[in-house]
């Protein structure tokens, strides 16, 4: 059979006033073979799709069956992949998960706790507006990194890679102590979050002042690169961050532990919370599901 193509037009006026039109053509492979779909397949574009699907959901019901549905998209792609798997491979009692596809349990987790699928209490209407929006027009790796923030430690500094930026956290709690300062990069801002033992040191240092009890956190904002060792850490850190967001510049924020840090907490995906498990639950939800169905 002949390969399907995507085609679209743009009609548009130079700046000489012609007016163009510019056609796009992309050309798809075709298998007949589903083992070769699992091969091929993109987690962020997966992630992508189910979570422009989800937000679209939410629109016309409960912020919960958003959550569902990309709850449901997971179970039924794991599950049609362990059925093409061969006999030998279903005996063992482990989750079968595709080499392309193994981080998927965990994107669609992170994306189920995100706050457009929280309860009415939690989330404000024009907050699921703007994460509505934003889903909608970001692209496969940003609906990742929206999905599935990183977390770097900030203070005391850790050995970095090529790219400026140390190996990320797991998000989880026990990653996360209370003398250590840490950069989240949601994919929307940064923020810094001091938990409340970081030495006064650090924070007059990289503020200026000796302890944040009672200062603006709105306002604060970090001495300059050339201040001190730690502000020009600090810098390097969120400047390496910022690489690659095509969306522009990203906002820094700061956040005290216990301090409206609700966005912090909210990201720690990997932890229970009260409506969702915690990630060793939802892998061994998805594992009895699929032997629910075989």
């Amino acid at each position: 059979a002949p390969p399907p193509c995507l085609q679209a037009a743009l009609l548009y006026t130079t700046t000489s006033g012609e007016r163009r039109i510019r056609v796009l053509t992309l050309e798809l492979p075709v298998t007949s073979a589903l083992n070769s779909i699992f091969d091929s397949a993109d987690v962020d574009a997966c992630v992508s799709l189910t979570a422009r699907l989800a937000a679209e959901a939410t629109l016309s019901a409960s912020p919960l069956t958003g959550a569902e549905k990309l709850q449901n998209a997971c179970l039924e792609a794991l599950r049609a992949y362990r059925s093409l798997c061969p006999p030998h491979a279903k005996t063992t009692a482990a989750l079968l998960l595709p080499e392309n596809l193994r981080l998927l349990p965990l994107y669609t987790l992170a994306a189920m706790k995100a706050a457009l699928y929280a309860s009415p209490a939690e989330a404000r209407a024009d907050e699921r507006a703007a994460l509505i929006a934003t889903i909608a027009n970001a692209s496969a790796t940003e609906a990742t990194v929206l999905a599935h923030p990183r977390l770097f430690q900030a203070y005391p500094p850790l050995e970095k890679g090529p790219n400026g930026l140390p190996a990320p956290l797991p998000l989880s709690a026990q990653s996360v102590q209370t003398n250590v300062a840490y950069l989240l990069d949601d994919g929307a801002q940064l923020s810094l979050w001091f938990g409340r033992d970081v030495p006064s040191e650090m924070l007059q240092a990289a503020f200026g002042w000796p302890s944040l009890q009672g200062v603006d956190l709105a306002t604060l904002r970090l001495l300059p690169p050339n201040t001190s060792p730690v502000a020009a850490e600090i810098h390097a850190l969120v400047d390496a961050a910022r690489v690659g967001r095509p969306a522009g510049w990203t906002p820094l924020r700061v956040l005290v532990q216990g301090t409206s840090d609700t966005p912090f907490v909210r990201a720690l995906i990997e932890d229970q919370t009260k409506q969702m498990m915690s990630y060793p639950e939802f892998l061994l939800h998805c594992h009895r599901y699929i032997l629910s169905k075989a």
